[in-house]
């Protein structure tokens, strides 16, 4: 299941794109910021960050596996909620991945992103990129789900690969 806020045949309302089946190989899936991807197949999902986050959630008994790439921390209840927002983005991944059948209690969590891309805000309190992170992590909490990596902060944006079978990750600072 393709989760994609923009472009492509998704429907207007909830961004749903058909799944494709690519038969004797991995699936490859690129997310663009506001984008998710929800798998019980096997799948290669790439995106790349900078203050954004790439949350990546994975069952290992079912051996399920998602990615979200959000932008913003919060929606301000302007416009549509959509996976553009922290908020809206990871409590609809652990939704998806509650209807595939996988409970909070056995998700594992990998967050990335959250870099400080621009030297005039590293000082600044509230940066977009601390946010982003921090909303992460607090619904995680909220949620009961482990994190079991953290690769954030820093200046240097980074290019992540997630294979929802079995909850591997590749990560290169870009």
């Amino acid at each position: 299941m393709i989760i994609k806020d923009y472009q492509q045949h998704a429907s207007p309302t909830t961004g749903l794109l058909p799944m494709k089946t690519v038969v004797g190989e991995v699936r490859k899936e690129f997310l663009h910021p506001g984008q998710m991807c929800v798998s019980s197949e096997p799948c290669a999902v790439t995106t790349i960050v900078g203050s954004c986050v790439a949350l990546c959630l994975w069952d290992p008994i079912l051996r399920n596996g998602g990615v979200t790439h959000y932008i913003l921390a919060q929606w301000d209840d302007v416009g549509q909620p959509s996976c553009r927002y922290g908020n809206i983005a990871i409590d609809m991944l652990v939704n998806k991945m509650a209807e595939l059948g996988s409970p909070r209690n056995r998700l594992q969590a990998h967050v990335f992103g959250g870099a400080c891309m621009f030297e005039s805000l590293i000082a600044r309190k509230g940066a977009l990129s601390t946010a982003n992170v921090e909303i992460a992590l607090e619904l995680l909490a909220k949620h009961n789900i482990r994190v079991l990596t953290q690769q954030v902060g820093g200046r240097k944006g980074r290019k992540v690969v997630f294979q929802t079978s079995d909850g591997t990750f590749m990560v290169k600072e870009i």
